[in-house]
């Protein structure tokens, strides 16, 4: 009987090891696992988090330009070319100062941005450089001040647009 009894002892202490190592292991992975899930749901937040920034930035660029666009009609409302040029010259400088800052923004739109937010970002770029271009063309005089018009509608169209894709992309 001392012999079974022996066996039983072993037997058991031998099960027990097992088990206590096969639960080590599973509680060892499923750390692993949840610290990875934990790391990946941090890392989404952080870009969503980015992604909202980047947003806001570049819609604030946008309308810092629509509000140097509104200004634009008293510059080509100058009856007189000779004062209508200068002032025109001027106002084209300080578009072309703050398209720096615009353009920045939407270089990180373009870089990280998601494929609608930068399919609306780029429309409204294209619709920006068509306002300038529009301009240019109004000072050198081969455009009428009525193409202006069109112009900013056109920019205001894609700006629009942009603000939904960015409102659904941070959703």
């Amino acid at each position: 009987m001392g012999d079974a009894t022996l066996w039983v002892a072993v037997l058991t202490a031998v099960t027990a090891i097992a088990a206590s190592w096969v639960t080590s292991r599973g509680n060892a992975q499923a750390a692993r696992v949840q610290a990875l899930a934990a790391a990946e749901a941090q890392q989404a937040a952080t870009r969503r988090d980015a992604m909202r920034t980047a947003h806001l930035a570049f819609s604030e660029q946008i309308n810092h330009m629509g509000a140097l666009y509104r200004k634009t009609p008293a510059f080509l409302g100058i009856g007189d070319p000779s004062e209508r040029s200068p002032a025109l010259d001027r106002h084209l400088e300080e578009l072309r100062t703050a398209y720096g800052e615009f353009h920045q923004q939407l270089n990180v739109i373009t870089l990280d941005g998601g494929h609608s937010s930068r399919l609306a970002a780029d429309a409204v770029h294209a619709a920006s450089t068509h306002v300038y271009k529009t301009l240019l063309g109004i000072a050198a005089g081969t455009q009428g001040p009525e193409d202006f018009a069109s112009a900013v509608r056109a920019y205001w169209d894609t700006a629009t647009a942009f603000l939904h894709a960015a409102r659904q992309a941070d959703e």
